[in-house]
């Protein structure tokens, strides 16, 4: 997992009107597919009659969740809020996709930076290579 600092150039989500339609669709067709097709039927299988209120109650059941979902799917697109997914790996762009992170720099990422291609390092980076015997832990960072 990467962190993103307070500064990092998380990019501002495109189209969030569209992410909460699309969201809005994605969860509600089978909350209402759910609570107004198949539960009612459950219910009836199972002997529990199936009134016209709970009917309405079921209904209302799959507006609130879809509702509720729509309205996080909005809150996600927030960019500070973005941000925050984005250092615990659910952000709308992966971690490695960010150019300034808060990473520690160990030795053999600073034989790295000071290929002649990638100019001089910054001054708080020990050039040394590494120790013959260093054994490198590096964690999988994924995306």
């Amino acid at each position: 997992m990467t962190l993103a600092s307070a500064t990092s150039p998380v990019p501002e989500i495109w189209f969030k009107a569209k992410r909460v339609l699309r969201t809005l669709v994605q969860v509600g067709i089978p909350a209402f597919l759910a609570f107004a097709l198949v539960l009612p039927q459950i219910l009836a299988v199972s002997g529990i009659p199936v009134s016209s209120e709970l009917y309405l109650w079921l209904i209302s059941v799959a507006a609130g969740i879809t509702a509720v979902a729509g309205g996080l799917s909005r809150v996600m697109a927030i960019p500070a809020v973005n941000t925050w997914l984005v250092n615990i790996g659910l952000g709308s762009v992966p971690g490695s996709a960010i150019t300034n992170l808060n990473l520690p720099v160990t030795p053999m990422d600073a034989t790295i930076v000071t290929s002649p291609e990638a100019g001089a390092p910054p001054a708080d980076i020990d050039p040394t290579p590494a120790a013959a015997d260093y054994e490198a832990k590096h964690v999988n960072l994924g995306d």
